[in-house]
């Protein structure tokens, strides 16, 4: 069983809060932040840490990933074409016909 007497960990929202007031006192002292620290009984590091973490802006929205719709095709058979020279072209489902259109025709084949 936790012993009642030893305080838990501050949640998230408890710590951001904490550095707040701190950050705060910090700023109305005049200290400077190593003098800051000692009084506080800080480390050097973290005040860096969490001040840097405070004032940094929230991501803009504008900024965050966007989804994109994603099509999938059903796994079928690849069509073979064969060509009157023998070659065969194998093309899966859901290919670019107007790609395969000017690869005919490149290669001196008819239109499909």
């Amino acid at each position: 069983m936790a012993d009642p007497t030893v305080d838990a960990a501050p949640s998230r929202a408890e710590a951001r809060l904490l550095w707040h007031q701190r950050l705060e006192r910090f700023a109305s002292s005049g200290l400077s932040v190593a003098a800051f620290c000692r009084s506080e009984h800080l480390g050097i590091q973290s005040f860096y840490y969490w001040r840097r973490r405070l004032s940094a802006p929230p991501p803009c929205p504008a900024e965050s990933p966007r989804l994109l719709p994603v099509h999938l095709f059903p796994a079928g058979p690849p069509v073979e074409i064969v060509l009157p020279g023998g070659a065969i072209l194998r093309l899966q489902p859901g290919c670019d016909l107007a790609f395969v259109r000017s690869l005919l025709d490149a290669l001196g084949s008819r239109s499909c």
